[in-house]
């Protein structure tokens, strides 16, 4: 992986997926830097090639967005010469930008192509549009540069809440939805942390809807906002939630975490180095303007705990169990889709508990406790199905009762397991590194005591 320039948009790496750049109905044209952004269609079989005059020692941001189709953009020197490959890893939606200071003046080559992927859709649209900075510009993000170099050495970063609010502040200034995307793209996204790239790339956030949900919730987002600014003093919680973790798990290693603000449907997931927190779920309380919610599913998950502090506890003590587990099913076991995803984020809740020294699902948790019995014989009928939109991740779907109850679910196997086993310390061990969902749960006898109820 490289950097060009000062490297504050998204990473380039060199594509190893093949391109035509032969292929029939090719599109060529000729783009000048500041042109103003536009919109192109790209089928599976099509190239799109741009002529960029370019001035030696200048400065460009190149901004291209996919929608729909996974992209490959390739820039040639004038004679021709590949100078680099940009594929990001986030599959046919999101950008693929990047910074780029020719060496020399010249006619310089964009091509455009449609990844040769069986799995890459038949068409889709991308955005296009270069720049080239002025000193000022060049001198502002030289800055930024070095406030991210230095945020992103520390354990616990949370500078995108920052940059988050400055982009929010400057959407009065817009005159258009295209406008305020632009504005939103280069205030929060191309400033990211590299956790926020992780988090960006993880739940495929886009300008766009952030700045959809700032227009549909902004009773919502004018109330959370000095709430969000706590996780600033969050850095001692994260220590103790790491050294609880550590007395419980003592193979536990821990993660970076970052703190970003996210389009209120992700209050924590992990990549491969950080814990990712969202802030504006995880911060907020029944004392914040729910009202655009109109009580659903997540208007009572924002609403269900009171004490921020104790909420920032729960999400990261959650989310670090996630790091610890091992996702791979034992030899022969069968994998059990819904029972073993319920599994993974019960199990979660319950040594999350433990390590956090509260409840974490309290909306949940009173549902399932005074329907147990009936959730678990639902639960039943579809155990092994490979659909779990009924149990998990469905705040837009459920209507009768709260969403994620699945979550419950997977929370009490895991503690009826727990309370059957003499040593708690195996016990722990067990449950975060479970590896057959349908033995654990013949172990854990819970069938047995909700049939005995």
């Amino acid at each position: 992986m490289r950097r060009l320039i000062i490297g504050l948009l998204f990473i380039i790496s060199s594509a190893s997926a093949q391109v035509k750049e032969n292929a029939p109905g090719a599109f060529k044209g000729v783009w000048l830097p500041n042109t103003k952004k536009a919109i192109f269609e790209l089928t599976k079989d099509s190239v799109h090639q741009f002529t960029v005059n370019l001035e030696a020692n200048g400065q460009y941001e190149f901004y291209i967005t996919q929608y729909g189709i996974d992209i490959l953009v390739r820039l040639s020197d004038p004679t021709g010469k590949k100078i680099l490959d940009q594929d990001s890893p986030n599959g046919n939606n999101g950008p693929e930008n990047f910074d780029y200071s020719p060496s020399i003046n010249g006619a310089f080559k964009l091509s455009i192509f449609p990844l040769d992927d069986s799995g890459n859709a038949a068409k889709g649209k991308y955005t296009l549009a270069i720049k080239k900075l002025s000193p000022e510009k060049i001198l502002e993000k030289e800055k930024i540069a070095m406030e991210l170099e230095t945020e992103n050495k520390k354990n616990v970063q949370t500078l995108d809440i920052d940059h988050f609010w400055d982009a929010y502040d400057h959407l009065v200034n817009c005159k258009s939805f295209e406008d305020s995307v632009a504005s939103f793209q280069e205030r929060y996204i191309y400033k990211a942390t590299s956790g926020l790239k992780d988090f960006i790339m993880a739940r495929n956030f886009t300008a766009e809807e952030y700045v959809r949900k700032i227009g549909k919730f902004p009773k919502f987002y004018q109330s959370i906002r000095k709430n969000t600014y706590e996780v600033k003093k969050a850095e001692p919680l994260i220590e103790e939630v790491f050294k609880n973790f550590k007395s419980l798990y003592p193979n536990f290693k821990p993660f970076k975490v970052c703190f970003a603000i996210g389009t209120i449907r992700t209050g924590g997931t992990t990549s491969d180095k950080f814990v990712l927190i969202g802030t504006e779920i995880t911060t907020s309380t029944a004392a914040n303007d729910l009202s655009e919610f109109n009580g659903d599913a997540m208007g009572r998950v924002l609403a269900g705990e009171t004490d921020i502090v104790q909420k920032i506890k729960n999400i990261v003590a959650h989310e670090c169990v996630h790091t610890q587990q091992k996702n791979n099913l034992a030899p022969g076991a069968e994998k059990c889709d819904l029972l073993y995803a319920c599994m993974q984020e019960g199990f979660c809740d319950f040594i999350g508990e433990l390590v956090a020294g509260n409840q974490i699902n309290k909306v949940a948790a009173s549902y399932g406790d005074a329907h147990e019995k009936d959730l678990w014989k639902t639960f039943k009928t579809e155990l092994c199905s490979k659909s779990i939109t009924n149990w998990l991740y469905n705040y837009s779907t459920a209507k009768d009762k709260p969403a994620d109850m699945g979550y419950y679910v997977g929370y009490r196997i895991a503690k009826e397991y727990y309370q059957k086993q003499a040593d708690k310390k195996q016990a722990i061990i067990d449950i975060i590194e479970m590896n057959d969902p349908k033995k654990f749960l013949e172990k854990s006898g819970y069938d047995a005591y909700i049939s005995g109820k």
